[in-house]
């Protein structure tokens, strides 16, 4: 039994314990891995630019390496 059907079956909406997903404006994940900036897929979460301190980025569109993502992202630093 799923945690929605066992609330539903107590009369209670599950919509009322959940968050509302958030937006996303089809932007990549910066991420600080060790000390050092990455852009990262924001779908599969693999590094896909290294960024360096003094690095400035606008609409780069880049698509994931990832093997079973492949996916369309955008960098913005």
């Amino acid at each position: 039994m799923s945690i929605k059907s066992a609330l539903e079956s107590e009369g209670i909406d599950f919509s009322e314990y959940m968050n509302p997903p958030e937006q996303w404006n089809g932007q990549a994940l910066i991420r600080n891995i060790n000390g050092t900036k990455y852009a990262c897929c924001p779908f599969c979460q693999k590094k896909a630019l290294l960024i360096s301190p003094n690095t400035k980025i606008q609409h780069l569109k880049l698509k994931c390496k990832g093997s079973n993502c492949k996916k369309e992202f955008e960098v913005n630093v």
